[in-house]
């Protein structure tokens, strides 16, 4: 099973500083740097199954294999949404690719769920 988690709290909501890209490096290195993982700061949007995950892929074109394929290795990838709009002409329609049209700020999660091996 692959787990699917969008950003829906940021703790530096207070603090922005007019450069987007600075505040989404700023919110994702201090979820990280906690040492419990982004979990604490996101919800889980979608549970994709294995089979489902593996089409994809299959029909996939090349950035999207290079950016989410590699699941299986790292257990967990992160998608902004400057990596969703080079997703989505790569992607059939699937409720996944619904979640990336919708990701206009912070990001995705996906993650491997070790309970279902």
């Amino acid at each position: 099973m692959v787990e699917v988690y969008k950003l829906t709290k940021r703790h530096l909501d207070g603090a922005k500083s007019g450069d987007a890209k600075l505040d989404q490096i700023k919110i994702f290195s201090t979820c990280i740097g906690h040492g419990v993982g982004t979990i604490d700061f996101s919800e889980k949007v979608l549970e994709i199954e294995e089979s489902e995950y593996e089409k994809i892929l299959q029909n996939g074109g090349k950035y999207l294999k290079f950016k989410i394929g590699n699941l299986s290795k790292y257990f967990e990838i992160e998608i902004f949404p400057e990596h969703a709009k080079q997703l989505l002409p790569e992607m059939f329609e699937c409720p996944f690719k619904e979640i990336l049209m919708n990701l206009k700020e912070g990001y995705l999660v996906l993650r491997k769920d070790f309970q279902s091996y």
